[in-house]
């Protein structure tokens, strides 16, 4: 059965706004209306200039991060019914610059991203497979391994996180999640070019241990703890360079 719900959704379009103001909206969702269903009927009944970013409603694209109810989720995985019987609050993600509406500008996002080199670095000296580089790991490191792969560049752990609220140029717990994916790789040969990146104040040492991360990642990565293996890694790096010098 279809219920009456309000939606109070952040509103800033700056070619024609001075400051940033809310809209209420009101329309009928059924049980188990994601926010995103809701979001749609708004635009599509009511108002047609609502900006917002969504593909998939899988949950899987990762492009509908937005702060609903106060915590940054997925709209598309956020049912309505479980934000309560008062309003439905949705405002764009934290720690990046709006665009429109709930939009942001994901461009400081992917340049810390790439600033990692998240591919694998594949080494020069050994003979090239003919078929596959095998990978050698014992069942739980590949357990993580694989748990960092399911990263789906939501960008909620970067709105979450609140050193990147205070410090922007800090890299972000999800370049740092895809720089360990690729260092617990054993095909991986790029430590000494990730070095520079990770090893600096604003590196893994800038990391302050919240779990913000964490709690908030809709995949479920332990992200903090593969923050605090990278950091073991650049310990255990320093540690080998001096004793070769």
């Amino acid at each position: 059965m279809a219920v009456s719900r309000t939606f109070r959704i952040f509103r800033y379009d700056p070619v024609k706004d001075p400051a940033p103001y809310w809209s209420l909206f009101t329309v009928n969702v059924e049980q188990g209306d994601s926010v995103l269903t809701g979001l749609m009927k708004i635009r599509e009944e009511l108002d047609g200039s609502l900006a917002f970013r969504a593909s998939c409603r899988s949950g899987i694209c990762g492009s509908d991060g937005m702060v609903i109810n106060g915590r940054s989720r997925l709209a598309c995985k956020t049912q309505v019914d479980d934000m309560g019987h008062g309003e439905v609050v949705i405002e764009p993600l934290r720690n990046l610059p709006y665009l429109k509406d709930l939009v942001v500008d994901q461009t400081p996002f992917w340049d810390k991203f790439e600033s990692v080199m998240p591919w694998l670095h594949e080494s020069t000296t050994e003979p090239v497979p003919e078929t596959e580089r095998r990978m050698t790991l014992a069942e739980d490191a590949f357990d993580d391994l694989s748990k960092a792969s399911d990263c789906i560049f939501c960008q909620i752990c970067y709105a979450e996180c609140p050193v990147n609220g205070l410090d922007r140029a800090f890299i972000g717990p999800q370049a740092l999640i895809k720089a360990f994916r690729f260092e617990a790789d054993p095909r991986d040969v790029g430590t000494n070019e990730r070095v520079p990146i990770l090893d600096q104040p604003d590196g893994v040492w800038r990391c302050r241990t919240t779990f913000n991360c964490t709690v908030s990642c809709p995949k479920g990565i332990p992200i903090t703890k593969d923050i605090q293996s990278l950091k073991r890694e650049m310990v255990g790096t320093y540690f080998h360079a001096r004793q070769e010098v």
